[in-house]
């Protein structure tokens, strides 16, 4: 985990508030935090590839600066990674692709200019999955070079779990955030569709694309996430409140992952109903066992237009076969089975609101075990794709370690624009199984 240090004090920071309550008290400087993650990040890439560029000098400079201001905002001196898929004025943007290969945009994406205006020193863009669709990148799993951390989101949910940083930007149409943030042992969270702006940040699903934060734990990825949304202040997250009630929900896809992974999500209702949750199966919403298919419809129609630019440039040969034949394939969906998805993932948007009306959260899984072997692919999706394509918060948590020695998570979902109570739930649940304090066999 990430530890900063001030060399006269010897204290120590494993959090982004801590971190930036330390700056703010003068135990350690921004410039001292910077140059610890970036020595971190420097030391592991040449093994874990989790970074498409880092921006040495600039992030050293930007936090020389932020000590000699007056604080900024919740984030003051505090260096975070930004997913190569949002634009940085001040450093590449290539979208995980070489056909923008030192592509230099001429202003921050929202979620940059939002991090910066709270203070945020940025340490450089994490390697994405190209366009956050196909190619895997080269990022390996933290805890195993020869296991993917999933996708797209590989290098920020690498760079967290690495403890480089503390805080880093992600983005999911499918799984890119919960897959890898359960694969590398980080805590993942999307938020609700359409929460957080998208401005600024390259996408090719218009109906599903949805940016969202990694962290080492869920208070941090609350104050993330307040910062992202403009705010100048963060209420604290508390488990003073009620336990939450809990649906639980293996899901109709629950064959499809390991004994392992199933008996930790059993083991985690168990503890949650001992500490004094209201736990109760979650019935199956109608539809849900079509949702995949819906999600595939919608997402492939999407891509096949916001990438023709691309695909029709000067620069196509550059794009991966894989992707090409997509943005074909995708070409070739037509308007009426394009519309009927998008009115059955309505649909089923409403069905699952009116059963989760008895329910805080739902407790589910997150991916169907532990990070798969190889680097061809960023693993199975299936237990995000449903979420994704209704719109819902998500959160990702490390609970255990399984027989291989990789994470093993459980994912929470919560109801549309209850993204608070789901942090707060998430919080709790976290507290009473001491997520947050995964240590590695």
């Amino acid at each position: 985990m990430f530890t900063a240090s001030s060399p006269s004090s010897g204290a120590v920071a494993s959090t982004a508030i801590d971190c930036v309550r330390g700056i703010r008290s003068g135990q350690w400087t921004s410039e001292q935090v910077v140059r610890a993650s970036l020595e971190r990040a420097m030391a592991r890439e040449e093994e874990l590839h989790a970074w498409a560029c880092l921006g040495v000098e600039e992030a050293m400079e930007e936090a020389r600066q932020r000590d000699r201001q007056p604080t900024r905002g919740l984030l003051h001196g505090l260096p975070i990674g930004i997913k190569d898929l949002s634009d940085t004025q001040a450093l590449p943007t290539a979208y995980g692709s070489p056909a923008y290969a030192g592509h230099r945009p001429f202003m921050d994406a929202a979620c940059v200019a939002l991090a910066r205006a709270a203070g945020a020193v940025i340490l450089g863009k994490t390697a994405t999955v190209e366009f956050g669709a196909t190619r895997p990148c080269a990022t390996t799993n933290p805890h195993n070079k020869l296991h993917t951390p999933g996708g797209s989101s590989a290098g920020s949910a690498a760079a967290v779990a690495d403890g480089q940083i503390l805080l880093a930007t992600g983005t999911q149409t499918g799984g890119s955030i919960i897959r890898p943030a359960a694969f590398c042992g980080a805590v993942g969270f999307k938020p609700t569709f359409g929460s957080l702006s998208p401005a600024g940040t390259k996408g090719y699903s218009w109906s599903l694309d949805t940016v969202g934060a990694f962290a080492t734990c869920v208070a941090d990825v609350a104050l993330f996430f307040d910062v992202l949304r403009g705010r100048k202040e963060s209420a604290p997250l508390s488990c003073a409140g009620l336990a939450p009630r809990i649906g639980f929900f293996p899901g109709p896809f629950a064959n499809r992952a390991d004994p392992a992974a199933a008996a930790v999500l059993d083991q985690v209702a168990a503890r949650c109903s001992r500490a004094g949750a209201t736990v109760r199966s979650f019935g199956c919403p109608v539809g849900f066992e079509q949702s995949l298919g819906w999600h595939r419809t919608i997402s492939r129609y999407e891509m096949g237009r916001s990438l023709l630019p691309e695909r029709c440039s000067a620069q196509a040969e550059e794009l991966g076969p894989t992707l090409l034949s997509e943005i074909e394939g995708g070409r070739h969906v037509d308007d009426e089975s394009y519309l009927l998805a998008k009115a059955c993932g309505l649909d089923l948007a409403l069905s699952v609101e009116a059963l989760m009306a008895d329910h805080d959260v739902l407790l589910t899984l997150a991916t169907p075990g532990e990070a798969p072997y190889g680097l061809e692919s960023t693993g199975d999706a299936t237990f995000n794709l449903s979420w994704s394509l209704i719109g819902l918060p998500c959160i990702s948590l490390p609970v255990a370690w399984g027989p291989l020695g990789l994470p093993l998570s459980i994912q929470l979902v919560g109801a549309r624009h209850g993204d608070r109570q789901l942090l707060e739930a998430a919080h709790w649940i976290e507290q009473i199984a001491s997520l947050h304090q995964l240590q590695e066999p």
